[in-house]
């Protein structure tokens, strides 16, 4: 189910006879925590609209949504490898593609695992380190290209997804 439709009809049964006022107050209270947290990123329309695409995000300490953003981070930048795998595998242009799916392949098996595993661990500056490591990995692949590579919207999005969970772990310490 979608987090909007879950918002709404938890929304819809807020009100001052409401059978669950608990509910309600947990559910006001982890939409502010979003908000909040989001306001201390450089891209607060990103943050929010990421984290609230994520029903576990409604149940999540900052800490929580800091995971969650490094979790999206990986998906995206892993959707990004199998697209370069692919136009690589249609034009064998090892020359730009090369450095794509180098890059792309060290943030999907070691830099974000490990920032997660650092997260978990309270390694916050190790955390920071790999999200700031993907969003350079992202850059560095958009770089191959002198006016725009074709994936150019994959990697500003795991660029920009990154610099939100990088936000998001700062605040952690």
């Amino acid at each position: 189910m979608d987090l909007s439709k879950i918002v709404l009809s938890i929304l819809a049964s807020c009100h001052p006879y409401s059978i669950n006022p608990i509910l309600c107050f947990n559910f006001t209270e982890n939409i502010n925590l979003i908000r909040q947290t989001c306001r201390r990123t450089n891209n607060f329309n990103l943050c929010v609209a990421s984290l609230e695409s994520d029903p576990r995000s409604l149940k999540a300490d900052v800490k929580g949504l800091a995971r969650i953003s490094l979790q999206q981070v990986l998906v995206k930048a892993n959707q990004t490898l199998q697209i370069v795998g692919k136009l690589f595998n249609q034009t064998h242009e090892f020359e730009f593609f090369g450095t794509c799916i180098e890059e792309y392949n060290k943030a999907v098996s070691i830099e974000l695992p490990g920032a997660i595993i650092a997260l978990d661990s309270n390694d916050n500056g190790g955390s920071k380190q790999g999200a700031a490591n993907v969003r350079d990995d992202a850059n560095l692949c958009e770089q191959q290209w002198a006016s725009g590579s074709p994936v150019t919207n994959q990697n500003h999005a795991v660029r920009d997804l990154s610099m939100v969970a990088f936000g998001i772990i700062s605040i952690l310490g």
